[in-house]
């Protein structure tokens, strides 16, 4: 639920919609290029886990201001698994 018609409220979540449509659509898109390039896909996992973890983090914030903590913790648990995933997947691939 909007606050007001024109509030910073309505600003961020509209902010959060669209970048997290267009994460989405990138991840879209890398995970075809992972797809069709098995051999040369090393350093798309880690960007692919990366961009995972800003779509959680960008809905985390969402549920905060929605005023819904669990599922915003809960989402903030999961940014923080897959920030590490891509980690240690950014290390395996560039050993």
């Amino acid at each position: 639920m909007y606050y007001t018609m024109r509030g910073a409220y309505r600003k961020s979540k509209m902010f959060i919609d669209y970048a997290n449509i267009v994460l989405t659509v990138a991840i879209v898109i890398g995970f075809i290029i992972i797809l069709f390039l098995r051999s040369r896909s090393g350093l798309l996992f880690p960007i692919e886990l990366f961009m995972g973890a800003l779509v959680n983090g960008l809905s985390s914030a969402k549920q905060f201001m929605n005023d819904n903590k669990l599922s915003g913790i809960l989402l903030i648990v999961v940014t923080v698994v897959l920030l590490v995933l891509s980690f240690l997947t950014l290390m395996v691939v560039t050993r």
